[in-house]
């Protein structure tokens, strides 16, 4: 076991510099939104209060019995005000969000489903872009030691080339899931920044209901659906991993490319083909797989109780395409050992 852990801390040094700057070039860009965001929010407030204060002037200039006359109907609330209630803006105010606050307790959803769906909408695009730097890891993860000769030391060593393996395989699938999560913090703690620079009120109305939601459960359950998601794209990972273990040179492409290649090919001389099929049945099962738990078009809650926009993974874990997954990432596995221990030349 230390054997491992000084393996996965191999892999972290070499790997850490790009892990920083992914998470920091992203919460760079989110903050920087912000920016327009505010001056957005401060020139509305601003073009608001002037005329706010035309208003007031024109009204002062009525007469009493013409201010009798005049009512203001409000959208939310169905109710009547006169003119003195207008003019005093502070009072009307707290009286629309009280009413507000009591509306959203009787019917949360009408805040939880549109800010649930931008939660889902979020981690789909950090799920990717995170999937995609996965790509170069796997790819590149025997490839470059191959190139600069690092795999004879580490051969030489009183450690097995299971191990060695293995904690690429480990790491990599820890920095998916680990960099996707917090990630996806960051971009929680930005769209309630997002929020309160747009209208310190409006988040003061909105956290009671959005805090309905069970965020604890919310992490489980995507940590593992990632899981999930990493078993089903196994088979390609590993192969990713054979093919590092095997050219002599552009890993990235030939994994990617050959897969196309072969795929074109079967399917101009075949036709239908059940193979193809099979490949592009794992990569749509993924985006399946969540929208069948998703329970956020289907939510009926109780004022006050709290909220799970997904349902359990688990069924889909333990299931004939994670067992068929696992067989085949079987294979790959055992022919990468046994090409990785060739230690086969780079150009």
């Amino acid at each position: 076991m230390s054997e491992l852990l000084t393996l996965l801390k191999r892999e972290w040094w070499e790997w850490r510099r790009v892990t920083f700057w992914t998470v920091g070039v992203f919460s760079f860009l989110l903050l920087l939104t912000l920016v327009p965001m505010n001056r957005l929010s401060q020139k509305i407030k601003s073009e608001l209060v002037d005329k706010m204060l035309l208003n007031e002037m024109d009204l002062e200039e009525l007469s009493q019995e013409k201010k009798d006359e005049i009512t203001f109907s409000m959208s939310l609330t169905n109710e009547n005000y006169n003119v003195d209630d207008f003019l005093n803006m502070g009072k009307l105010l707290s009286k629309e969000k009280q009413i507000i606050e009591e509306k959203l307790a009787e019917s949360p959803m009408t805040i939880i489903k549109p800010y649930s769906y931008g939660i889902l909408a979020g981690f789909s695009m950090i799920q990717l872009f995170v999937m995609f730097i996965g790509l170069f890891y796997f790819s590149d993860s025997l490839y470059k030691e191959r190139s600069n000769d690092s795999t004879l030391y580490f051969r030489s060593l009183p450690v097995s080339d299971h191990w060695i393996l293995f904690s690429k395989l480990k790491a990599g699938a820890v920095g998916i899931i680990g960099l996707t999560i917090s990630m996806l913090s960051i971009y929680l703690v930005y769209s309630q920044l997002a929020i309160r620079i747009v209208s310190g009120e409006i988040w003061e109305v909105l956290s009671g209901t959005l805090s309905q939601i069970n965020m604890i459960d919310l992490f489980f359950d995507l940590i593992v659906y990632q899981v999930i998601a990493l078993i089903w794209m196994s088979p390609f990972i590993l192969f990713l991993m054979l093919v590092s273990a095997t050219v002599r040179n552009r890993p990235l492409i030939a994994g990617i490319g050959l897969p196309i290649l072969f795929s074109i090919t079967l399917q101009v001389i075949f036709g239908e083909n059940a193979f193809v099929s099979e490949i592009v049945n794992i990569f749509v099962a993924i985006p399946t797989m969540i929208n069948d738990q998703n329970l956020i078009n289907s939510m009926e809650i109780v004022p006050g109780d709290g909220v799970d926009l997904f349902a359990s993974f688990f069924g889909d874990l333990f299931s004939l395409r994670t067992l068929g997954s696992l067989v085949l990432s079987g294979l790959f596995y055992l022919a990468t050992l046994k090409l990785y221990r060739k230690n086969i030349p780079t150009n």
